[in-house]
């Protein structure tokens, strides 16, 4: 299936308006829908209803229960079974094989009448007077509010299976699966549960969007990550391992720097992989100026961007950044090489190393914060890796950091709110 399908099993009488309404706003997302009352539902003229609404539901991905206070059609009337209580078993048991997720949904006032018949049933308990049957009549009286309210609440502790919980936890059989109840008492109710289970908060357009977005990231990283012993590894400390070790100074920058011999061979190494040519990112500057990383604020009333917006934004000022030559040619460390034992030390031009190293620096912030925009296009928590120095020659990194104006102090500079922390980081 290329979008989710849900099919909505409820009695139709007490659940129309709520299934043509949940209908509409699951299809509005992207899903596809199956409810029998429809249509659209497919109704195979060699099969009987109830057999087809069996097939539906087992090419579906999601089963949503709605349980009311109607019982609706019997599919067993001898052992008060009905047709959505028999339909949640099928659907049930593909839950427990792994191939269907079910989501229940109970409305508030029936259940605090199933919580309220329970308490009743433990006070006539106590009545010693009244025999077992008279007790049962009692609870189980016909109300207007429900003509059979002990089949309804035993549908309702059947879905709970609080009973094989119980016995679970003594060690008599395994967990049940799929064994939430939601209640609720209007739709958008209904709507918060389903964007969380279902949807992840997400349309299909944008859950789709954002994986595109992703395959881009990891086509990126792709080009960028070299290949160490056979895996993908990127060498960011062994970047600033080296970094320290030469210690370049703002005043090699005009004379030779002495460079050993083992630190030689492994910083033209990072330099040859940081030389690769600049990734496109035209695309990617198309998606900062689309709704896909931004999120509305309600409060605000305005759209906000997002960490993962953040992300993305530094990944094209990276980019960009690594794209600049700033004299840094492969060319000029080679002929360093020649004819000079691999062992011996050399001496290089300061503003060659600083070129190079440089570019290492950006290299390895580009690939930082792609592995961490990866990670969030997926939903995962992430960690965006330490930043490098703003300048290969690192007597002047303070200074250059200190003279450095931040995003946030622009935004107060102009007036506007500064960018919400990031939730995940």
């Amino acid at each position: 299936m290329d979008r989710p399908t849900i099919f909505i099993s409820s009695t139709i009488f007490d659940f129309r308006d709520l299934r043509s309404g949940l209908k509409d706003y699951l299809e509005s997302r992207g899903c596809a829908v199956n409810a029998s009352e429809f249509n659209d539902f497919d109704k195979p003229v060699d099969k009987h209803s109830y057999e087809a609404c069996l097939n539906a539901i087992e090419r579906s991905d999601f089963f949503v229960l709605f349980i009311g206070s109607r019982i609706g059609g019997w599919f067993d009337e001898t052992a008060k079974v009905s047709i959505t209580r028999q339909e949640y078993r099928h659907a049930y048991a593909l839950a427990k094989a792994g191939k269907l997720k079910l989501v229940t949904f109970v409305r508030d006032d029936v259940w605090t009448h199933r919580q309220s018949t329970k308490e009743l049933k433990r006070v006539l308990k106590a009545e010693a007077a009244l025999s077992d049957e008279q007790r049962a009549r009692v609870a189980n009286h016909p109300t207007m509010f429900a003509t059979d309210a002990e089949t309804i609440i035993s549908f309702i502790d059947e879905v709970s299976r609080n009973q094989e919980t119980a016995a679970a936890a003594r060690g008599a059989g395994p967990l049940p699966v799929a064994n939430w109840v939601h209640t609720f008492k209007g739709f958008s109710d209904i709507r918060q549960a389903i964007d969380l289970l279902i949807l992840n908060g997400q349309s299909v357009d944008i859950a789709a969007r954002k994986k595109a977005l992703q395959v881009q990231i990891l086509a990126m990283l792709r080009q960028l990550v070299p290949s160490i012993s056979g895996k993908p590894l990127f060498p960011d400390r062994t970047i600033a391992r080296i970094a320290t070790e030469l210690n370049l100074k703002a005043k090699d920058i005009v004379r030779p720097v002495r460079v050993k011999g083992k630190l030689w061979g492994q910083f033209v190494m990072l330099a040859m992989i940081a030389s690769k040519p600049r990734p496109e990112i035209d695309h990617l500057r198309l998606i900062l100026t689309s709704d896909l990383l931004l999120k509305y604020d309600p409060k605000l009333t305005r759209f906000e961007e997002t960490p993962e917006y953040d992300l993305l934004a530094d990944i094209a000022v990276q980019a960009s950044n690594l794209g600049r030559s700033d004299g840094a040619s492969t060319s000029d460390l080679l002929k360093y090489g020649q004819k000079v034992n691999q062992a011996e030390d050399r001496e290089v031009p300061g503003h060659i190393l600083g070129a190079h190293l440089h570019r290492m620096f950006r290299l390895a912030d580009l690939v930082g914060s792609a592995r961490a925009l990866a990670l969030a296009l997926d939903g995962r928590p992430y960690e965006t890796a330490p930043r490098m120095p703003r300048t290969p020659f690192l007597d002047q990194e303070q200074g250059v950091a200190e003279e450095a104006i931040s995003l946030d102090q622009i935004r107060e500079w102009i007036g506007l709110d500064p960018v919400p922390e990031a939730t995940v980081r």
